[in-house]
Parts: structure tokens; sequence; C-alpha cells
């Protein structure tokens, strides 16, 4: 895959021909049945929280998926409501309803 794009990159910027790759990386993009994000402590695991399932948006959400998940680790006021992003919606099948995160 990586040879494709750089033979597609030299083809159409030829300056570039002669520039070497520094460094790659992979991941998987975790994503969530519904689209939506847990953000949510581990009921059945105390002490555990999860902040994953971002569809490949983490980087973006990363600072409000950040707040939102120290908020709940530290047990104070959480900065948005976290309804939304509790894992036990995979459970219990309850309706969610996403505002502004």
């Amino acid at each position: 895959m990586l040879a494709t794009i750089k033979t597609r990159v030299k083809a159409m910027f030829p300056s570039v021909a002669d520039a070497g790759v520094v460094s790659t990386w992979g991941g998987y993009i975790d994503s969530t049945p519904d689209a939506v994000p847990v953000i949510s402590p581990v009921d059945s695991i105390g002490g555990m929280f999860v902040a994953a399932g971002c569809s490949g948006h983490g980087f973006g959400a990363g600072p409000g998926l950040g707040h939102l998940a120290a908020d709940l680790v530290a047990g104070g006021a959480a900065c948005v409501d976290p309804t939304p992003f509790r894992m036990s919606r995979f459970t219990d099948r309850s309706k969610i309803e996403v505002g502004d995160f």
C-alpha cells in the first residue's frame, strides 16, 4: 500500500521524488454499533473506565472525550451529560439522545 502511494505521489509531485519516508504508522479504527463513543465506567470491573469508539475521530474529539473521562474518573461533576456515552446502553438497549459534545 505504501509503495503504491509513494509511486502516485512521485508521479504527481516530481520535485519530491527523492524524498524519503521518515516513519509510518497504522492502527485500528475503533467504533461502536451506534457510532457513538463510549466514555464510561465499566460496571462489572470496579475502578475501570473506558474512553473509546470514536470511529476514527479520536484526534478531533480527544479534548472533549478526555475532559469527560477525567471528570468521571475523578468523581466530580461531568462537563456534559455522560448518559449518552455510557457502556450499559448496549445491554439495557436504552435509546440515546446525543447533543453537543
